[in-house]
């Protein structure tokens, strides 16, 4: 689901601290505190997430390098699909800058300074690779719901009416009645997202 790149200048952070970087960029249940989210897709997202640290030999800023022992400067880079890159960055970008203030001994520098970059970028569509193919967002979409698939034809879960996740209606599900049909949701953002579309509608209407 999506590829982490951490860039920090070689020897400016102690080793458990690139650990602890690396743990909490990767931790999906933190990076989506706060929204209810389906468990089904915190699960697959979870499995397809990947956090990889680089620590290059040389980093320049104002095209000088930084000097051995400098204070420490943070690159983040997620690799997210395309259509998803503009609603997720927001939290994305918020909570990279939170975890790489954890290792600093001023916790507000990266929100003094411009420090810390992060960069949401969005991987085109068909140019994801799984299972030896190309794999798409309507792909991915059906990798989250496949665990319900057999659910859905027996009417325990229903299809998220935004993005197509197939959800199974139990308690821990985002639901919301329409106009008396129930429909259900990977997350909350999907939730709020179809109330705005429909009082759209209603408003052009």
């Amino acid at each position: 689901m999506m590829f982490i790149e951490l860039f920090v200048p070689r020897g400016s952070v102690a080793p458990e601290g690139i650990r602890h970087m690396a743990e909490r960029l990767g931790d999906v249940a933190a990076l989506t505190e706060g929204e209810e989210m389906h468990d089904g897709w915190r699960r697959v997202m979870e499995s397809l997430t990947q956090v990889v640290v680089h620590e290059p030999r040389m980093w320049a800023v104002e095209r000088r390098a930084l000097d051995p022992g400098a204070a420490p400067r943070y690159v983040v880079r997620f690799h997210v699909p395309a259509p998803w890159r503009k609603a997720m960055s927001p939290n994305l970008v918020a909570y990279a800058t939170k975890v790489l203030s954890e290792v600093e001994t001023d916790r507000e520098r990266p929100y003094r300074e411009p420090v810390v970059q992060v960069q949401v970028v969005g991987v085109t569509e068909g140019s994801l690779g799984l299972y030896g193919e190309p794999v798409d967002s309507e792909r991915l979409v059906e990798l989250i719901g496949e665990p319900y698939r057999q659910d859905l034809a027996e009417g325990r879960a229903v299809r998220d009416p935004l993005c197509g996740v197939i959800v199974p209606l139990n308690d821990d599900t985002v639901t919301l009645e329409w106009e008396g049909t129930t429909h259900g949701f990977c997350c909350s953002g999907c939730r709020e997202e179809f109330l705005r579309k429909k009082d759209k509608e209603a408003a052009c209407s």
